[in-house]
């Protein structure tokens, strides 16, 4: 192939202005290609040597008579591939240019990775007269950057074996790596973003101080926090040369709470279980002991009429000493009667009240029915013995979950509401579950069957205790419908929030 010579003409009219060639010291561009740092050879178009500079010898560690007139192939070593000595030869051959790499060998046996730009020289006729090869020594470097991507593939290695999620975002908040951790955790939540999903970098300030998020993908409630960090980065860009100022970059470890706050909820729940059951043993006891006061009454009542209808004023002994024993008995049941004031009246949130039974009761009723609750407005707030209320809308739950273990083929559904109207907040449950005798708050000891009047009762004496009532029918469409009725202070009325005002 033949290439157009350049125009001299052309050439001395660009550098008119320039210092003459011929001024320039004879013998100038040897003493340049000599003294270059660069390693360069001269062949003729069969590849033998027939100029090398110094920089080229103190590569190679021949000499220059060593290398004169030898095949440039006395430096090849049998690590490049064949393929490309094939492509070096069918680019420089065709008058072209060829830049590549070639494993080469020293006079004492060792390798170095080199560099190599051949370009053809051509005569005045344009046939190839020959070949500039330019040499570069590229081990150091090469050595460096399988080093880096040794570290890299190390440190891949270790982030993907450490079971927390980690992930690194750019100065835009893109994220530039992450670990099989985290990918495996985008999958699990349904393969989208994740960091995205638990609002970073929306709300990046309040997850770095510490905020969990919980999201719920198929039914399950996963909790998660993030421990976050600057990263300090030496600069890549050419532009930063100078100054080494990195732009920012962020490591991020995601907190996978969902256990630990799984176990928190379950402790919580046992507690309130425990607090629910002696606030209810309680209220047994003092149900229990007013039931024996009330029959103990009766005979002392009885006594004293006895003792006045003796028309001579005498006493009678044994009348007087069963009288007063009685009066000892019953003064023993009012000492031994608990009181209900367990805890201080205070506010307390009525949505949390609601969620706290729902916590308690959906696993027990999931298999016989449903549980559902509404509060308005969602913001309400009440007042009493906070757990006091909860134990009364508990035992009535423990009785529809009775009667509907006694009718199986029944679905149980159970909705509960509460609202606030009149100075007073109010709860509202209904089930589907049929009492008979129809019967109202008003006849109490109709209930007396197990699982009926009990609850009913011990109800009655803590929502009493509040100075609060409750009513109760069967509705048209079958099953009962309670409202228990809850009065506030008037002077702390006037809130909206308690007033039930949205």
């Amino acid at each position: 192939m033949r290439l157009p010579l350049f125009d001299e003409t052309s050439l001395l009219e660009k550098t008119a202005h320039a210092p003459a060639l011929s001024a320039l010291r004879p013998g100038l561009f040897y003493t340049a290609v000599e003294q270059s740092s660069v390693a360069i050879s001269i062949t003729d178009p069969q590849a033998n040597i027939v100029y090398t500079n110094l920089a080229f010898r103190q590569l190679t560690g021949y000499s220059e008579a060593e290398l004169t007139g030898i095949n440039h192939n006395l430096l090849a070593s049998r690590q490049t591939p064949k393929r490309n000595y094939r492509e070096m030869w069918n680019s420089i051959t065709q008058g072209l240019s060829w830049v590549g790499q070639l494993i080469n060998k020293r006079k004492d046996g060792s390798l170095y990775l080199a560099e190599v730009s051949i370009s053809p020289i051509f005569s005045p006729d344009g046939q190839i007269e020959h070949y500039l090869g330019m040499h570069k020594d590229i081990s150091d470097s090469y050595a460096l950057m399988q080093r880096l991507r040794n570290q890299m593939t190390l440190i891949a290695a270790v982030l993907n074996n450490v079971p927390a999620p980690v992930i690194v975002l750019d100065e835009h908040d893109n994220i530039v790596m992450d670990n099989l951790a985290y990918k495996t955790l985008c999958a699990d939540c349904g393969g989208g973003e994740l960091l995205a999903e638990l609002g970073y970098p929306a709300n990046k300030t309040q997850l770095a101080e510490g905020e969990r998020v919980s999201l719920n993908h198929c039914g399950v409630t996963r909790t998660f926090g993030m421990s976050i960090w600057p990263l300090s980065e030496v600069n890549e860009e050419v532009s930063r040369f100078f100054t080494n100022v990195a732009p920012p970059r962020t490591l991020i470890t995601l907190i996978d709470d969902s256990e630990r706050q799984r176990q928190r909820a379950q402790q919580r729940l046992e507690q309130l279980k425990h607090r629910l059951a002696s606030g209810k043993l309680l209220a047994a006891i003092r149900e229990s002991l007013d039931a024996a006061m009330v029959q103990l009454s009766g005979p002392l009542n009885m006594l004293a009429a006895a003792r006045r209808l003796n028309p001579n004023g005498d006493t009678h002994p044994g009348l007087d000493a069963a009288w007063q024993e009685g009066q000892q008995a019953l003064a023993r049941l009012q000492a031994c009667r608990p009181s209900l004031e367990q805890e201080e009246h205070d506010f307390w949130s009525v949505g949390d009240v609601l969620q706290d039974l729902s916590d308690l009761y959906q696993p027990r009723i999931r298999g016989l029915g449903k549980l559902s609750w509404h509060c308005r407005p969602e913001i309400l707030l009440g007042w009493g013995q906070r757990h006091q209320v909860l134990a009364s809308l508990s035992l009535w739950l423990d009785r529809c979950l009775t009667l509907a273990g006694e009718h199986p083929s029944t679905p149980l559904n159970i909705a509960i509401s509460a609202y606030a109207q009149d100075n007073a907040f109010f709860f509202t449950l209904q089930d589907n579950l049929s009492m008979h005798p129809v019967q109202t708050a008003a006849q109490p000891q109709t209930f007396t069957t197990p699982g009926h009047g009990m609850e009913l009762r011990l109800i009655q004496t803590l929502i009493g205790n509040h100075q609060g009532m409750i009513d109760i029918h069967t509705q048209a469409e079958g099953g009962t419908h309670l409202t228990l009725r809850l009065p506030l202070p008037a002077k702390l009325f006037r809130h909206p929030v308690i007033a039930g005002e949205s």
